[in-house]
């Protein structure tokens, strides 16, 4: 079946079945099992995750409208792959967004949201797996930005770290050492956040981005701009 344009979600199919083809499609995209360029085929989707086509169909269309698939006229979808103007786009715009969540969190984190993201940054100085370590790196993140009260800046903020999430991961395990440093750097916006100050969370939480930024430009593994679907 082919379609040029993604069909209207079925509010009649249950809704289990599309969020369970999601999550499954996202996982593998984000965590990297699913590489970039991967073309998703709806039939073979559906029959893995014996499910019909259109809950498949449905979680594409929201895959894409998050930016993490591109439907092309056939129906299917590509797993995106991000270019190096991309990824750049993508940090400067967490280099605008993140320094004000760290300094939200440092005004308005609670204790238990504190101890809560001591206990991942506990937990990644002793993971060797760069993709969980890269999982503990989102919790620790998204930690920061629910403390802040801004559900709608951690929701913003969320999506731009998992459209790159995969990249993260790649950068830990082609350079383990960048791990220990985003440790040690995880430790210093978290240090900013319990004695309180804003401004020292900020800059903490921008000198990490740039570190991680850099660690990616290194690695040389973002390539060029992706087609447009035929």
């Amino acid at each position: 079946m082919s379609h040029r344009n993604p069909p209207a979600i079925d509010l009649g199919q249950p809704a289990p079945a599309r969020r369970r083809v999601k999550s499954v499609l996202h996982r593998g995209i984000v965590t990297g099992t699913i590489p970039g360029g991967t073309r998703l085929v709806q039939a073979s989707i559906a029959q893995e995750l014996a499910v019909s086509t259109r809950p498949v169909r449905d979680a594409l269309r929201e895959l894409a409208a998050e930016g993490f698939v591109r439907l092309d006229h056939r129906g299917g979808a590509v797993v995106h792959e991000l270019c190096r103007s991309e990824l750049e786009d993508i940090f400067q715009v967490r280099r605008m967004l993140e320094p004000v969540a760290a300094a939200r969190a440092a005004a308005f984190a609670t204790r238990a949201a504190i101890l809560a993201a001591g206990e991942v940054i506990a937990a990644m100085d002793t993971e060797t797996a760069g993709a969980r370590w890269a999982e503990y790196n989102s919790r620790f993140h998204s930690l920061l930005d629910e403390a802040g009260g801004s559900p709608r800046l951690a929701a913003i903020l969320a999506n731009l770290r998992e459209l790159s999430a995969r990249y993260t991961t790649h950068s830990v395990t082609a350079e383990p050492r960048r791990a220990q440093r985003g440790n040690a750097e995880h430790r210093e916006i978290l240090r900013a956040v319990i004695a309180r100050d804003p401004v020292a969370a900020a800059d903490a939480m921008l000198a990490h981005l740039d570190a991680r930024l850099g660690t990616l430009r290194s690695i040389h593994q973002v390539g060029a701009p992706p087609p447009a679907a035929g």
